[in-house]
């Protein structure tokens, strides 16, 4: 199975490096696309000029530079179409760039993948550990996943971790839809998709470290925001659920 890692970055120059150089090291057969957002404190040219110096980064690492801040969903989405345009990938992974994901779990959550599963997610909860998140992060985070549970698919039991396994089938389903949200709320919607479209899900628990290089791109204003927002892709799923209902009702007279 060979996979492409995608790593959105925003200022990221202080742990881009050295993750791509834990990935490309690993024992399995990875790709790595870093798709960054023009980041001002120049992530785009560290990652340019590792990839035309580090000789094992060469023909595995690739970067787009996209124009201005785009935002998480978007840079993953760009990620996915490009590897899938590629047609080499039979597997895609999203991850964040400040090691919060160890890369050393990936070959679980691809071997997930190659028993059956369409997605696989890195789980937080309720078994999983976090490391170093001050407690209103903690409690904001727990509601915003017991919100989305409630409201969309209660199984799943971590909707906001932005450490995931797509086969090649979720990813086409999920650049085939169009993009609703931007922000952290595209997580959700990501998953509300390929729960739509009949997508096999699965997780594993892991261990979430807080970054200690760097500066969070995300606040309390836009994880309350994307909580709201979760009502709407709650909506959204209603929908498509019933839709497909319909049409196998149809199908089947």
């Amino acid at each position: 199975m060979t996979a492409l890692v995608i790593i959105p970055t925003y200022n990221e120059r202080d742990n881009i490096t050295a993750l791509v150089d834990a990935l490309v090291a690993l024992e399995t057969d990875v790709h790595v696309r870093v798709v960054d957002d023009s980041s001002p404190d120049g992530t785009s040219d560290v990652v340019a000029t590792a990839i035309a110096d580090k000789a094992g980064w060469r023909g595995l690492v690739t970067l787009d530079t996209r124009d201005g801040k785009g935002g998480r969903g978007g840079a993953v989405r760009d990620g996915l179409r490009f590897g899938i345009d590629a047609g080499e990938y039979d597997a895609f992974v999203e991850m964040d760039a400040d090691f919060s994901h160890d890369p050393e779990t990936i070959p679980k959550g691809l071997d997930m993948l190659d028993d059956g599963y369409d997605v696989v997610i890195g789980r937080r909860y309720p078994d999983g550990e976090i490391i170093g998140w001050p407690r209103s992060r903690r409690i904001f985070s727990a509601f915003a996943n017991t919100v989305a549970r409630a409201a969309i698919e209660w199984s799943i039991s971590d909707y906001t971790n932005g450490y995931r396994f797509y086969s090649r089938d979720a990813a086409a389903v999920i650049v085939a839809e169009p993009q609703r949200n931007t922000g952290y709320i595209y997580l959700s919607e990501m998953l509300a998709v390929c729960l739509a479209a009949g997508m096999r899900v699965g997780s594993f628990p892991i261990v979430f470290r807080n970054r200690e290089r760097g500066e969070s791109n995300t606040n309390l204003s836009e994880l309350w925001s994307a909580a709201k927002g979760i009502v709407g892709v709650a909506r959204w799923y209603s929908g498509a659920s019933k839709r497909l209902t319909t049409d196998e009702t149809d199908s089947a007279d």
